[in-house]
């Protein structure tokens, strides 16, 4: 896990295919230090799949201010959907747009179609 301060954000780019416990816990401690003085994006380009204490921990941070998360590739975005925590967290599609706060991706309402 790699912290970068950029202007008034700081972002945090994952480097595993998943996210460890030891991440969790300094996510924990990140936002408990940086919440209420910079946004923070959550870089998942390389992040194949998220478990549930990950989803606890962006539902647990929204009372205080949203995370952001970017880059993350589409069965994560399925999953952040299907389990409503798009609610809970902002998404953008890469970090030139968390960084700009500008295109934010919001809940589209995604149906199982049954084929014919």
């Amino acid at each position: 896990m790699k912290i970068r301060d950029v202007d008034k954000v700081c972002i945090v780019d994952i480097s595993g295919n998943v996210i460890s416990q030891s991440d969790l816990i300094k996510f924990k401690r990140l936002f408990k230090e940086r919440a209420n003085k910079q946004r923070i994006g959550i870089n998942l380009e390389k992040v194949l799949s998220i478990n549930h204490d990950f989803i606890e921990f962006l539902q647990e941070s929204c009372f205080k201010q949203k995370l952001s998360i970017f880059n993350a590739n589409n069965e994560v975005y399925l999953l952040l959907f299907v389990s409503k925590t798009d609610k809970y967290v902002n998404i953008y599609l890469n970090e030139e747009d968390f960084f700009e706060d500008k295109h934010c991706i919001v809940y589209r309402r995604l149906k199982l179609l049954k084929s014919a």
